[in-house]
């Protein structure tokens, strides 16, 4: 079937977009977003605190943690986004976090996926310490921000 698929001229990114999404786990009924705590941190209505895997966003002003640069602005983004919305969550290992938070893809009701729109958008960055599926589409996103200069990667040094 790939074979098939190469054969028709896919695009590298597109043959690799198709088998990432051959793969995947488990999908989740559509919930309504009820509010943005962070750049990668949302509530969703019946499922309750999620965590975007694969995204590291700044900190915001406020909480328990000093405010990093961008991070009000990575919150405004993620609000404009995706709060009020009817979102998909998409699961992909391990279901929570060390604070018992859900850890999921988003997916917005057009079919984008919230996690590398943030990340595209330059707010925040591929979070790189676990594994996770679709960890190379983040980096690709990731490096498009960098190369435009886009959000935190106008001011700083790629690293």
């Amino acid at each position: 079937m790939f074979a098939r698929l190469a054969a028709a001229r896919l695009s590298r990114p597109a043959l690799l977009a198709f088998i990432l999404l051959a793969a995947l786990p488990g999908t989740a009924a559509a919930q309504r977003v009820r509010q943005v705590i962070d750049g990668d941190t949302i509530t969703v209505s019946g499922v309750g605190v999620v965590r975007l895997l694969g995204v590291d966003a700044p900190e915001k002003t406020g909480g328990y943690r000093q405010s990093e640069p961008f991070g009000d602005a990575a919150t405004a983004y993620m609000k404009r986004l995706v709060e009020g919305q009817i979102v998909k969550l998409e699961y992909d290992g391990a279901r929570k976090d060390q604070y018992n938070r859900t850890l999921a893809y988003v997916f917005l009701p057009d079919g984008r996926l919230a996690n590398v729109e943030i990340i595209k958008a330059g707010f925040a960055e591929t979070y790189r310490r676990f594994e996770y599926t679709r960890k190379p589409v983040f980096f690709a996103a990731e490096r498009e921000a960098k190369d435009a200069k886009r959000g935190m990667w106008a001011t700083r040094r790629p690293r």
